[in-house]
C-alpha cells in the first residue's frame, strides 16, 4: 500500500487528534503542553513542482541613495535584483532568468554588474539570485490581514528602517492567530519594535508536494516569496534577517523551508517538527543555496511522548544530524514533555536565536555556549532523540 493511501486513511483521524495540539490564540490562549499534532508526511518528490516554483523574468534595476529596487518578474525562478549606492548604482542587468524545480538560474549575469542588496545586518547578504521578484501587484505590508496567492496572511509590521521578517506556520487545525500564543505576543511586539514583520499564514494553496499531514505544501513557499519580494521593495524587510518557525505540521513546513529557501532563510526554529523520512521517502529537498546551511533550533518533547503517528523527537534528531553532516550549527531543546510542549517558556529563546543568527553568521555566535535566556534543557546539538549522541 502506498504511503499516500495510508495518509488518506488517517487524514480525518489526524485532523481531530491534532486540532488540540496548538490552540489558535486569538483569545490569548496558549497551546497545551501536551496533546496531538501533525501526522505522517505525504509522498516524496522534489520541491518546486507546480507552476509557482518556476518562472521567468527580467533581472535588473536601478538604485540611488539607500533605495532598494526589485526587478519585475514572476515565480521563484525569475531573477530579482536590488541596487543601491551613495551615488546611485546604474542597473544594466538584462536578460531572462528561468528556474527548473525551484532552482533559479541567472542567464543575464554577464550583461552587467550584479545588483547589490543593501540594509542587511550581516557580513554576507543573500545572493540576488535567490531574492524573489514580486508576482503581480504587491499587497501593502502593514499590520492587518493581506491576501497572497488567494490565501489570507496575518501581518504584524513595524515602521522605520527595514527590520527582521519572521514567518510562522501553524499546526493542524490551527490558524494564523496561533503565532501570538506559540511564537508569543511579546516576541511579535519585539519584532515590530525593531521595524520588522511577522507573517503568519492562515491556509494553504495545496499546490506542490505535501510537507506534513496534508496541511502545508511546497507551493505555499510562493506566498513567502511574495512577502519577501514586496517587503524588500517597500523597505519593510532586511534581507539579512529572514527567519521561519512553526509548530507540529508547521514545524515540518519550517524544516522543509530551511532547505527549500536556504537562499534567503537565515535561521529556522521548529516546535515538534524536524526532518521526515516516513515510508522510505526522503521528504526534505536539497538546499536551494548549498553554500548556506541554515542554523537549526529543534524544540521537541520526549522520545515516545512527542508522537502523533511519527515521533517528533526522532524527526528533530534527524534534522540536527543532517545539519551537522553539512557542516552547519544546530541546537536541541528537549522539553521531556509531550507534543508542542515548549511555549511559552521557550518562545523568548526562539527570538534570541533569530537575533543572534543573521544570514550566514560568522563566527558561530554560540560556539562558546548558549545565552542564559534558553531553558536548561537546551544544549548545542546535534543530540539524539533520547538525549544522547545522535
Amino acid at each position: 500500500m502506498r504511503w499516500e493511501s495510508i495518509l488518506g486513511t488517517l487524514g480525518m483521524a489526524l485532523f481531530v487528534a491534532c486540532s488540540g495540539a496548538v490552540a489558535p490564540s486569538g483569545s490569548g490562549g496558549l497551546p497545551p503542553s501536551s496533546g496531538s499534532g501533525a501526522g505522517h508526511s505525504g509522498a516524496g518528490g522534489s520541491f518546486g513542482s507546480g507552476s509557482s516554483e518556476n518562472g521567468s523574468g527580467s533581472a535588473g534595476g536601478t538604485g540611488s541613495g539607500s533605495d532598494i529596487g526589485v526587478s519585475a518578474g514572476s515565480g521563484n525562478g525569475g531573477g530579482a535584483g536590488t541596487g543601491s549606492g551613495s551615488g546611485g548604482t546604474s542597473g544594466s542587468r538584462s536578460g531572462s532568468s528561468s528556474g527548473s524545480k525551484g532552482e533559479p538560474t541567472d542567464a543575464g549575469a554577464d550583461s552587467g554588474p550584479p545588483p547589490v542588496i543593501v540594509g542587511g545586518k550581516c557580513t554576507t547578504p543573500p545572493s540576488s539570485q535567490y531574492i524573489p521578484a514580486p508576482s503581480g501587484t504587491c499587497p501593502t505590508i502593514a499590520t492587518g490581514t493581506i491576501t497572497v496567492s488567494s490565501q489570507q496572511v496575518q501581518i504584524w509590521a513595524g515602521t522605520g528602517e527595514p527590520g527582521p521578517l519572521v514567518f510562522y506556520w501553524h499546526g493542524t487545525g490551527g490558524s494564523a492567530g496561533e503565532a501570538a500564543g506559540t511564537f508569543g505576543q511579546a516576541q511579535i511586539d519585539a519584532v515590530v519594535a525593531a521595524g520588522g514583520v511577522v507573517a503568519s499564514f492562515n491556509g494553504s494553496t495545496q499546490q506542490g508536494t505535501n510537507t506534513g499531514d496534508s496541511v502545508w505544501y511546497t507551493g505555499d513557499f510562493a506566498m513567502s516569496d511574495q512577502i519577501v519580494a514586496c517587503g524588500i521593495q517597500q523597505k519593510r524587510v532586511d534581507p539579512c534577517r529572514i527567519f521561519t518557525t512553526g509548530a507540529s505540521a508547521g514545524g515540518l513546513q519550517t524544516t522543509w523551508m530551511a532547505y527549500a529557501r536556504s537562499g534567503y532563510i537565515a535561521a529556522a526554529a521548529s516546535l515538534s517538527g524536524g526532518m521526515t523520512g516516513a515510508g522510505g521517502f526522503n521528504l526534505d529537498p536539497p538546499p536551494q543555496d548549498t553554500t548556506n546551511v541554515v542554523p537549526a533550533m529543534a524544540v521537541h518533547g520526549k522520545e515516545g511522548s512527542d508522537v502523533v503517528v511519527i515521533d517528533f523527537a526522532v524527526a528533530s534528531a534527524a534534522w540536527e544530524a543532517d545539519v551537522a553532516k553539512r557542516g552547519g550549527f544546530s541546537m536541541d531543546c528537549n522539553t521531556m514533555g509531550g507534543h508542542v510542549s515548549g511555549p511559552p517558556q521557550i518562545s523568548p529563546g526562539i527570538w534570541q536565536f533569530f537575533k543572534d543568527h543573521p544570514f550566514k553568521a560568522k563566527p558561530e555566535p554560540y560556539k562558546a555556549g548558549l545565552p542564559s535566556v534558553f531553558p536548561p534543557y537546551c544544549v548545542i546539538g546535534p543530540r539524539g532523540a533520547d538525549g544522547g549522541a545522535p
